[in-house]
């Protein structure tokens, strides 16, 4: 119907027309660039040991003291603690634990977190920046089998023992570096190609795009 009513001869069939094969070829021609684009060991290697911290992870368990105020729900029967109150019950317990308490039997009765608590606290392997950046920061800066003091943030109070704590080799991740370097690299080489191109405005074109 629309070449019955001859709309592919307008003008504004035309520009737009011009427009998206110019997208399409592109679009195209950066997806080509992108498969040539190689990335030296010695690129990697240095991306690796600038951004080494994002490739650590912690294998962690944590008691929560639930306080006032916590998006955390209260559980049934448990009494609503002040901050004050919250953090003298995490300090009794880091007590009791440094007296040799085991900490995933104690997790498993007084942790207030529903998620990990039953599971003596444990919260698996986590990355940097998966948790909130108190609990994050405090973890990061433990050795395996340490305990922190009482941590704060606003689900309460953590106590937190770290239970392994790992860096992936740049073997293992060499394949995500390569996928998070490459669009970068293929942005650099269209510039480049942007420098050395003449740019000329055809004016037919833009009279067609003002219509």
């Amino acid at each position: 119907e629309g070449k019955r009513r001859q709309l592919d001869q307008t003008p504004a069939f035309k520009t737009q027309t011009m427009f998206q094969a110019a997208n399409t070829l592109a679009a195209q021609t950066f997806a080509a660039i992108g498969k040539e684009t190689k990335i030296s060991d010695a690129d990697l290697h240095k991306y690796y040991d600038e951004h080494k911290g994002e490739f650590e992870q912690v294998h962690a368990r944590h008691i929560l003291i639930r306080t006032a105020g916590s998006p955390m729900p209260l559980k049934p029967g448990s009494k609503e603690l002040s901050d004050a109150e919250g953090l003298a019950k995490a300090q009794e317990l880091l007590k009791r634990l440094k007296a040799g308490e085991d900490f995933a039997a104690l997790a498993t009765k007084e942790s207030d977190d529903t998620g990990s608590g039953p599971n003596g606290g444990d919260l698996s392997f986590f990355k940097r920046g998966q948790m909130v950046p108190s609990f994050d920061q405090a973890a990061f800066a433990m050795q395996p089998g340490q305990l922190s003091e009482p941590v704060k943030s606003q689900f309460g109070y953590h106590i937190i023992k770290v239970e392994a704590k790992e860096t992936k080799s740049f073997d293992d991740v060499k394949d995500e570096l390569e996928k998070r370097l490459k669009p970068e690299q293929s942005q650099k080489a269209m510039e480049e190609l942007q420098k050395k191109a003449a740019v000329v405005y055809d004016p037919v074109f833009f009279d067609l795009a003002k219509q």
